[in-house]
């Protein structure tokens, strides 16, 4: 019973999304003029967006990953229920961001920008110790006691919980932060009709979502 170390190669990369573009609001929100209503409306949406999508990433690992390993990993269970008191804690850190960010956007201020700046500097120390342990000590676990097709259902699961919309904007995110080799294994694991309509369709919506986020020009 193995996923052939799929979870090591995977989750850090899944992770990376998070990491990264969290980081990366907490300063766009500081460097927004509070007179660009459509600037701070574009980065309060992908606000909204990723803490929708760490939601779901968590709730999938709650449903089809926990239960599975604290039957099987035995004197390693209570490192399994670490994760999901975990993922209480942050859940009560993004419910603080999401009101700040429903103050910011109703009055981007300096203030209230610098209090949203704040909040996510705060939620990102309890994210990413989170994400940190998971890696280092669960992720191996996973690659223990899951088998290939769990995993595989771990991650249909997950991106099924996405609109269709949606999904080209968490294909762009995970192509943004993966290296080419990883995003050749990801890509050289879909299906043909999907790679296609990625070159055709999905990058461009992509980019059409995420340049107003970061103050570009929408070409």
């Amino acid at each position: 019973m193995s996923t052939g170390r799929a979870a090591a190669r995977e989750m850090p990369i899944i992770h990376r999304i998070f990491r990264r573009q969290f980081a990366e609001v907490r300063t766009l929100v500081q460097e927004v003029p509070a007179h660009d209503a459509t600037r701070v409306a574009a980065i309060s949406d992908h606000l909204g967006f990723l803490l929708d999508e760490l939601h779901m990433h968590h709730t999938t690992e709650d449903d089809l990953i926990w239960p599975k390993l604290l039957d099987r990993a035995g004197l390693d269970a209570p490192l399994v229920e670490r994760m999901e008191e975990q993922h209480q804690q942050i859940d009560v850190s993004v419910a603080e961001v999401r009101a700040a960010t429903q103050v910011w956007h109703s009055e981007p201020t300096s203030a209230t920008s610098s209090a949203l700046a704040d909040r996510i500097v705060e939620f990102l120390v309890v994210l990413e110790g989170h994400l940190d342990e998971e890696e280092q000590v669960v992720v191996p676990l996973i690659d223990r006691h899951l088998t290939e097709t769990e995993w595989q259902e771990v991650g249909e699961r997950g991106f099924e919980k996405f609109t269709p919309a949606q999904r080209w904007i968490a294909m762009g995110q995970l192509v943004e932060v993966a290296t080419p080799e990883e995003a050749a294994t990801f890509f050289g694991d879909l299906p043909a009709p999907v790679k296609v309509l990625w070159r055709l369709i999905g990058k461009r919506k992509y980019h059409r979502y995420i340049t107003p986020v970061r103050g570009l020009q929408v070409v």
